[in-house]
């Protein structure tokens, strides 16, 4: 992003690579789409020499995606300290990732968003202002590839699941409830398949992730009982983004989206996959479903929208901070 007269001087400061989920999609596609009046330098994931190059009165507003190393605790310290606001994003559990002082950030972060109200509930006392929800905007991983909303085939002959080692461990109970002779397979890190007893692993390539969701007619996403209360619903829209029908676990964040849609009858648990799937056996069901789902991903998580909600946030930062 090329610096203007005038421009808010941003530093953005990812956990990792755009090839993983959360920085693509809550950092670097993200980013990329603020308004031009924005001049965004975006730090190298992990690493300190960045920091140390750069002083925090360089900077109008800082962005801080996950990471909560003691350098970057540090560097967000010198920055509130100057008067410079700091926007903390977090949507993981604390502990996620090792060695992060989450509780440390966000309590001197200006702002904290998270990816879903369940989280933003939960961190109510680490912070200094009731947490801000930034929905995960649709993921354009391979984006070229996608061809909009298709017709259905007339059967279900695949089904799929899709995520980091720990989501698709909580996906096998469905998975594994699928009848045959449907295929299943799950795409996910290329060193999980020792994890996914019988299930046919297609390893995660960022150019090719859309491309290898397509052949999906129906995909399965499940949350574990005990995160799923603070989990978001990035996975369900990405699903929906290209107009295939998910069968999901009852997860808060799954169930508000499906039920606002009158589609909570795709929430269930594994012993209800097979009644399920029998439901969106009918073409016509499943091209509805997919419809539905279609519209509604584009209408609410558009990059362009949750860029918008991002630089509100930025904006009232620099106010708070003023």
């Amino acid at each position: 992003m090329a610096a203007v007269s005038g421009a808010v001087r941003l530093l953005a400061v990812p956990i990792a690579g755009r090839e993983t989920a959360s920085s693509r999609i809550r950092l670097y596609d993200l980013v990329a789409r603020l308004p031009g009046r924005f001049a965004a330098t975006i730090a190298s994931p992990g690493g300190d020499a960045d920091l140390h190059r750069h002083g925090p009165g360089q900077f109008d507003v800082v962005y801080v995606q996950k990471d909560a190393r003691p350098a970057v605790v540090d560097f967000c310290r010198r920055a509130a300290d100057a008067g410079v606001p700091v926007v903390y994003d977090i949507d993981d559990d604390f502990g996620t990732w090792p060695g992060m002082a989450e509780e440390a950030m966000c309590d001197l972060a200006t702002t904290v968003t998270v990816d879903s109200q369940g989280r933003a509930s939960a961190l109510g006392r680490h912070v200094r202002t009731e947490p801000v929800v930034l929905p995960c905007m649709i993921d354009l991983a391979s984006e070229s590839a996608r061809p909009g909303l298709r017709p259905p085939p007339r059967d279900v002959a695949k089904v799929a699941s899709f995520g980091n080692r720990v989501s698709l461990r909580n996906t096998v109970p469905y998975l594994a409830a699928v009848p045959a002779p449907l295929d299943t397979y799950v795409i996910g890190p290329p060193d999980a398949a020792g994890e996914l007893p019988g299930l046919r692993l297609v390893p995660f390539n960022l150019g090719a992730f859309v491309a290898d969701l397509l052949p999906a007619d129906v995909f399965v996403l499940a949350h574990g009982e005990q995160e799923a209360p603070l989990k978001d619903n990035n996975r369900l829209i990405m699903a929906m983004s290209l107009g295939v029908p998910s069968i999901v676990s009852p997860s808060p964040a799954y169930l508000e989206v499906l039920a606002g849609l009158g589609l909570d009858w795709l929430a269930c648990r594994p012993g209800d996959v097979g009644d399920r799937l029998a439901r969106l056996a009918d073409p016509v069901v499943r091209g509805e479903v997919g419809r539905i789902c279609f519209e509604y991903a584009w209408a609410n998580y558009r990059p362009e929208r949750c860029a918008s909600l991002l630089t509100s946030v930025l904006d009232a930062a620099r106010a708070q901070a003023s």
